[in-house]
């Protein structure tokens, strides 16, 4: 990164070949291979794992049935625990899938997808407006985020906070940036993305759903329960004139294609209340997990933070679960 443009930092380094990293290599190249596969055999190979990732994964499947249970009490713990294994097959379908970004050209993966709202991001464009995309974290957002910056009709940026892996981390993020999208670290603050935004033809891909802390968030109500959300979007908006957008990317398992729906916020967002305008951004998000709930990553902490304890919403419930996996060793 540098000071006039803290863009994350993609190039190749000789300390990437240390053999710590070598595993990390393995896999890269295991995920270039399994995207030249058909995506019926890639999703055969879900299909058989799913069942062994809700067995093992127990800390994971925790979180999601706790998670589930909020934002879906009306359905049964059978419905429920088929919505889970739904969950986590388009999860693997989606994650051994990420190769293709990688292999396939750009007219191929415009033919896996159906885009649904494009019309939106075109009017914005012609009212000389940028644009930033509402995302939740949805499976299968890298891919669809690839076709907005295949289409080039936007500048497009994000954030993003660094893998644990600097092979991955590396190889996630030029894909990311591959057609001259800004990718900066999370760190960086939010002046380079109003900055950039404030450019006519930009674009900005903003995640709603991820946890900062209480300092930094206003609690609001999320599928019911308070919910410690960030309120950046509208600030956004007014310093840089963007039109927001929600997006949500989707894997369908039965056509073995992605989707790619967009749809605008209510008129006349953002207000004068913050607190309202963050309610009315959660309230967008649920409306499209309601309609799409197994493309979800229910496996995140997205009610860690409490307003009324500093103790992690999901830590008791966590020992619990790893007490009783060292008794049943």
């Amino acid at each position: 990164m540098n000071q006039n443009d803290p863009v994350f930092d993609h190039s190749f380094h000789r300390g990437l070949l240390h053999p710590k990293h070598w595993g990390a290599w393995l896999g890269v190249a295991f995920l270039h291979l399994l995207g030249y596969l058909p995506a019926t055999v890639r999703d055969h190979l879900g299909d058989w794992l799913a069942p062994l990732v809700v067995r093992f994964s127990k800390k994971q499947c925790y979180i999601a049935r706790t998670n589930l249970g909020i934002c879906f009490p009306e359905l049964s713990d059978e419905q429920r625990e088929a919505l889970l294994l739904k969950c986590v097959r388009v999860g693997i379908k989606t994650f051994a899938a990420f190769g293709e970004l990688s292999v396939r050209s750009a007219q191929s993966l415009e033919a896996r997808t159906q885009v649904t709202g494009w019309q939106h991001v075109e009017q914005a464009k012609a009212a000389g407006k940028s644009v930033i995309f509402v995302v939740p974290h949805t499976w299968a957002i890298d891919f669809c985020g690839r076709i907005i910056d295949n289409r080039k009709t936007l500048f497009m940026s994000t954030m993003m906070k660094s893998a644990k892996s600097a092979v991955f981390d590396r190889y996630i993020n030029r894909e990311r940036a591959r057609n001259g999208a800004k990718i900066y670290e999370r760190s960086a603050g939010l002046k380079p993305i109003i900055k950039h935004l404030k450019q006519a033809g930009s674009g900005f891909y903003y995640l709603p759903d991820q946890d900062h802390g209480r300092e930094a968030s206003l609690f609001v109500p999320f599928f019911g329960m308070l919910k410690a959300t960030l309120p950046a979007l509208p600030r956004l908006c007014r310093l840089t004139g963007a039109a927001p957008l929600m997006m949500l990317a989707a894997y369908n398992e039965d056509l073995h294609r992605y989707e790619l729906v967009i749809e605008p916020l209510p008129e006349g967002y953002p207000s004068e209340d913050l607190e309202h305008d963050t309610l009315v951004m959660n309230q967008a998000v649920e409306s499209l997990l309601s309609r799409y709930p197994e493309q979800y990553m229910w496996f995140l902490k997205i009610f860690h933070t409490r307003p009324d304890t500093r103790e992690g919403y999901y830590e008791a419930g966590i020992h619990r679960v790893r007490g009783y996996i060292k008794q049943s060793k």
